[in-house]
């Protein structure tokens, strides 16, 4: 992720005179909105060997058999999963992914598709930059292998599909975006000539699929015998001389992705050709109809969520720096429109984040609804935007759930801070604090722990009981601040709660940590529990920053 972004996100940005509403809170609101809708897809799946694909009207998702060979989405529940991963750093995100990741093994071996890139790369590629796990790693580097088998030596293209038999050797802009894993393998112990099979595949495209004026065509066929072209069309397009749009943004991400792995020139070249048809032709809102030149007004939200995402990584890696500022304003106005009622589905019944998305309209297929490819883009060029957004952690009933990762890194003395929101008057919860290494399954493994207990206020953990040197109230609705400064040498903390217009009351001084809690030595995990009801209060602002023993005792 572009870890540059966020900053650059708070900026507001004219261009043309027109300011873009997009910010950090609407990042904190779609991730916010991603938790609970992919929470709730989890629970209605039939179980783990099941993804969503597209909405339907009834509010639930249609599914797909993760064993199936030619299907094509099945990567992009977990790999969104990872992404809510990245974003909160929660552990039960990373373990609801991997539920969904690992089922997917079985494709490693799989040489009926090139879609290898989408199914793997978006799962199992998350899953090992997140954990480093040479598991996923050997996966994805059998994966890259299976796709190599479909590559035609003698055309130089990645050959995508065997279900056609009116074609010979065809190439669909589609298969840009699987080259990502023959490009990641290739640098991470894979064959040298997986990166060559992919470079050749993009320079092929580039010189048959994209016109001269930067628009495209969705496949070409070859003579497999001759290299010769057969035809050139459109599968799930308009007609043959028509650009499909989610055809044409799959062009636009794969040759920036391509540029990014490479650094060749004539990548970039190409991303910039198909990506300046593209800014040409798009509505002043920046979602496309489902093909450039159909009849009718169907806009299609998947196209337009690949179109931000790719435009958020262009207009970094583009040597020009005034393409940079044009690719990130259409970036952001995009992003604008998607977050718009329109589009946003937060209030609808969809399962899904975005509505307005077209799967396959000539066959009738998955119009106008929520496509899980479409929320995936989506969310990532939010992350995009922001990798690092400000978000609510809200109580939890659940000890796993509850947890959110810190750093390993804090040691010695730190202090804490955040602001707490009881939403409900009644409230059991607390925030409490583990070793990174601690397996957190109750309150025994806390060794820190600020309450707003039942009483009505604020009490603090004090070796086997609770205290507080002065009773600071809690009203719900109303936010406190509250900072904590521990000594993890000396397994000693201080709290201090500030009211809402009020002044910091230290409300424990140099309280010992929980009789018989595991051992700590870093400030690694937080615990934001209810033993009520989920939700019932929100911390927001979490902080940890480095503290001296002075500021122990002040």
């Amino acid at each position: 992720m572009l870890k540059s972004m966020g900053a650059l996100g708070l900026a507001v940005l004219l261009v043309g005179g027109t300011a873009h509403a997009f910010s950090d809170g609407d990042v904190s609101r779609v991730v916010s909105f991603a938790r609970t809708q992919l929470r709730k897809t989890a629970t209605a799946m039939p179980d783990a060997t099941w993804s969503p694909k597209a909405s339907q009207s009834n509010g639930t998702w249609t599914t797909v058999r993760n064993t199936a060979p030619t299907a094509w989405t099945q990567g992009f529940f977990p790999g969104s999963m990872w992404m809510l991963y990245q974003a909160g750093l929660e552990p039960s995100w990373s373990s609801k992914a991997d539920r969904w990741t690992r089922p997917l093994e079985v494709q490693k071996t799989n040489r009926q598709t090139h879609d290898l890139g989408f199914k793997m790369f978006l799962s199992f590629g998350a899953a090992y930059r997140f954990t480093g796990d040479a598991y996923y790693r050997d996966v994805l580097l059998v994966s890259a292998e299976s796709l190599a088998s479909r590559y035609n030596t003698r055309v130089g293209i990645i050959d995508c599909c065997d279900w056609n038999s009116a074609w010979d050797v065809p190439l669909v802009t589609d298969t840009m975006m699987n080259l990502e894993l023959l490009l990641w393998a290739a640098a991470n112990g894979g064959r040298a000539e997986l990166r060559t099979m992919a470079i050749n595949h993009a320079l092929v495209t580039l010189r048959d699929a994209v016109r001269a004026d930067g628009s495209s065509f969705h496949y070409v066929d070859y003579n497999g015998a001759t290299g010769a072209i057969r035809s050139k069309g459109t599968f799930q397009g308009y007609s043959a001389s028509s650009t499909w749009a989610r055809g044409h943004a799959w062009l636009i991400y794969g040759y920036t992705m391509v540029y990014r792995y490479t650094g060749d020139a004539r990548m970039l070249e190409a991303a910039r050709k198909v990506t300046d048809w593209y800014l040409a032709h798009v509505p002043s809102d920046q979602v496309p109809k489902w093909d450039f030149d159909a009849p009718g007004t169907q806009r299609d939200s998947s196209a337009a969520a690949i179109v931000a995402s790719a435009l958020l990584e262009l207009s970094v890696l583009d040597t020009d720096a005034t393409r940079r500022t044009r690719y990130r304003d259409a970036a952001l106005r995009t992003l604008d429109t998607l977050v718009s009622s329109t589009y946003f589905a937060q209030g609808t019944n969809s399962p899904g984040l975005l509505l307005h998305g077209v799967g396959h309209l000539p066959a009738n297929q998955e119009v106008d609804v929520s496509l899980i490819y479409g929320d995936y883009y989506f969310l990532e060029a939010v992350l995009r935007f922001n990798p690092d957004p400000p978000l609510p952690w809200y109580s939890k009933l659940d000890f796993f759930e509850s947890l959110h990762l810190l750093s390993c890194g804090n040691t010695g003395v730190r202090i804490v801070e955040f602001d707490v929101t009881p939403l409900a008057a009644r409230q059991d919860g607390t925030v409490g604090y583990a070793d990174s290494s601690t397996a957190v399954a109750g309150y025994a493994d806390l060794n820190m722990t600020v309450r707003m207990n039942t009483d009505g206020y604020f009490d603090v953990r004090n070796g086997g009981g609770y205290a507080a040197l002065v009773q600071v109230p809690y009203v719900n609705g109303q936010t406190y601040h509250v900072r904590l400064v521990t000594d993890l040498s000396a397994k000693r903390y201080s709290v201090w709660v500030t009211p809402p217009g009020g002044s910091e009351v230290q409300v424990a001084n140099l309280y010992a940590f929980r009789t018989g809690a595991p051992f700590i030595d870093d400030l690694g995990k937080v615990s934001i529990r209810t033993s009520l009801t989920d939700s019932d209060f929100r911390v927001t602002g979490h902080r940890v920053t480095v503290g001296t023993l002075g500021t122990l005792r002040d």
